[in-house]
């Protein structure tokens, strides 16, 4: 227990500067950029505007996961002589890292969220979304996104395996080939969704996802109706569990191969 707190208290110690660096960010974008716009415009809504770059900001939070935990790895794979020849094992330590970004991006969403909430009471637009439908609406994509980092991040780990596995041998190479492999796995993974691949598996425990009210709205418009994300979605325990054992696997794999090969 010492060693895990150990290594969160060294995390925070790196990690505390972006979360100031990203909700100062998050401020100046969504709270700035549309007051800003309504001050020169004088008919730009400051909240609907807002929930437009909030949406734009959470699409890239993936990308700011991805930076941080990369960012955190390779600080210590400057001295991988300190760092991996520890007591904690290999999983402590890429973990603690993983987990790490993962709560300095959450907690980023989370300002973004109290930021809206701020706006909507200041400047209520209840015609375009309620007080309650915020909630309902930021809790849906709050969660979703949560888990969704969590798995890229599992991926991204086994492409940096990848990495410096390749990198002795290619030099700098390796970070082209890394990118390569990773853009052709994504290609592969996204044509075998569309071709219903996870639908070959048994599926079992459905649980039906209500739409939240304020996505609801947006079926008044006759050129939503067609959206997927229009229709109730419905989920399988099946499908959690093969999700989860997938991250589970690619964790421990991935850890356990960057330990044999490069620690020494």
């Amino acid at each position: 227990m010492k060693q895990l707190k150990g290594l969160i208290a060294k995390e925070w110690e790196l990690m505390r500067l972006w979360l100031v660096i990203l909700c100062i960010l998050n401020t100046l974008g969504i709270v700035g950029i549309p007051i800003s716009l309504n001050i020169w415009i004088d008919d730009v809504p400051i909240f609907r505007t807002a929930i437009i770059l909030a949406a734009i900001w959470l699409f890239f939070s993936h990308l700011i996961a991805t930076i941080l935990f990369l960012t955190s790895l390779q600080l210590d794979m400057k001295r991988p002589d300190i760092w991996l020849h520890t007591e904690s094992s290999i999983y402590k330590l890429i973990g603690t890292k993983l987990a790490s970004a993962t709560v300095i991006t959450s907690l980023s969403l989370l300002w973004i969220e109290l930021l809206l909430f701020i706006l909507q009471a200041i400047n209520a637009d209840p015609e375009f979304m309620t007080f309650g439908q915020l909630l309902e609406m930021k809790v849906y994509v709050f969660i979703g996104i949560f888990f969704s980092i969590i798995l890229n991040l599992i991926i991204v780990l086994f492409f940096w395996v990848i990495y410096h596995l390749m990198r002795p041998f290619v030099k700098g190479f390796s970070i082209i080939i890394s990118v390569t492999l990773f853009i052709v796995i994504s290609i592969i993974w996204s044509m075998s969704s569309d071709i219903g691949f996870f639908e070959k598996f048994p599926r079992f425990g459905g649980i039906n996802i209500p739409i939240p009210s304020f996505i609801e709205q947006l079926k008044k418009f006759n050129n939503f109706e067609g959206l997927t994300f229009l229709v109730e979605p419905t989920i399988y325990v099946s499908e959690i569990f093969l999700i989860t054992a997938f991250a589970i696997i690619l964790f421990w794999g991935s850890a356990l191969w960057f330990e044999k090969k490069v620690r020494i």
